[in-house]
């Protein structure tokens, strides 16, 4: 005998559909003080496909058009995710800056070679996003010049969400003020003459 304890309900009538919050022509704000944790897209309920290190990126460009994601996890031949790619990344001067210092033409690169590499990203878990607000993310985000922040499970073993700052900017009707600090001398030069992102 199982010691669960069954659910009280009744019988569903004049029903009206709860008000959509989040929509994705983002035409309706979202207050910054709402729980985070409806604007995390959900690894586990949506997962995303793992595009491989080498695919060049006319193919990633193309996949994400087609499964309609705006980012992919990039994996290595052991499986293993090494960073992710967004639509964003793909679209921005970052993979021409590339294609120049490397000194090949655009198809030629791979998505490998502008890829966001997974330790240079931010992660937080779920308990820490079920306690914040859609505000308190964002801040967060700006503050450490993230383009995505990694939800974890509790064992911060599984990455089970993600939060992109275009999209909480574009649901919360910000500004995004984000300026990417510099590591090294040579990432200040780099800027300076080639332009680069830091």
């Amino acid at each position: 005998m199982n010691a669960f304890t069954p659910l009280e309900t009744q019988t569903a009538s004049n029903l009206t559909f709860a008000p959509v919050k989040f929509a994705n022509t983002y035409n309706q704000l979202i207050d910054e003080n709402e729980p985070a944790l409806q604007l995390m897209h959900n690894l586990v309920l949506n997962p995303i496909q793992h595009i491989e290190i080498d695919t060049r990126l006319d193919e990633v460009e193309l996949i994400l058009n087609k499964t309609h994601h705006k980012m992919s996890f990039v994996i290595d031949a052991k499986d293993k995710i090494v960073g992710l790619i967004s639509n964003a990344r793909l679209g921005s001067r970052h993979i021409l800056a590339t294609a120049d210092r490397l000194n090949c033409h655009r198809k030629e690169l791979t998505i490998g070679d502008v890829m966001l590499p997974i330790n240079t990203l931010q992660q937080t878990n779920l308990k820490q996003v079920e306690q914040s607000t859609v505000g308190s993310i964002t801040k967060t985000m700006e503050q450490t010049a993230s383009e995505f922040l990694l939800v974890t499970d509790d064992t911060q073993t599984n990455f089970i969400g993600y939060f992109g700052l275009i999209d909480l900017a574009k649901v919360v009707g910000l500004n995004l003020y984000t300026v990417k600090r510099a590591n090294k001398f040579s990432d200040i030069v780099d800027t300076l003459l080639h332009h680069t992102e830091i």
